[in-house]
């Protein structure tokens, strides 16, 4: 069930298809699978981070050049 919504070139599915990917694989209990969960979460917020940086300090630098790109 890809939603389209995902437009970052290093998730090659959507955070939905993935999600659904990790609930409907049989994971050994209950506690595998919230550590499955958690763990992508983790790495897509970590993603999310480095990419709000990377903006930041690419706006940072226009400003400073006075607004050229």
């Amino acid at each position: 069930m890809a939603t389209g919504t995902s437009n970052s070139p290093k998730q090659p599915i959507d955070t939905y298809t993935r999600l659904a990917h990790l609930l409907h694989t049989t994971a050994p209990d209950g506690e595998a699978l919230l550590d499955r969960v958690y763990e992508e979460l983790l790495a897509r917020e970590s993603r999310a981070y480095a990419a709000g940086w990377s903006d930041a300090l690419t706006e940072a630098r226009r400003a400073r050049r006075g607004g050229r790109p």
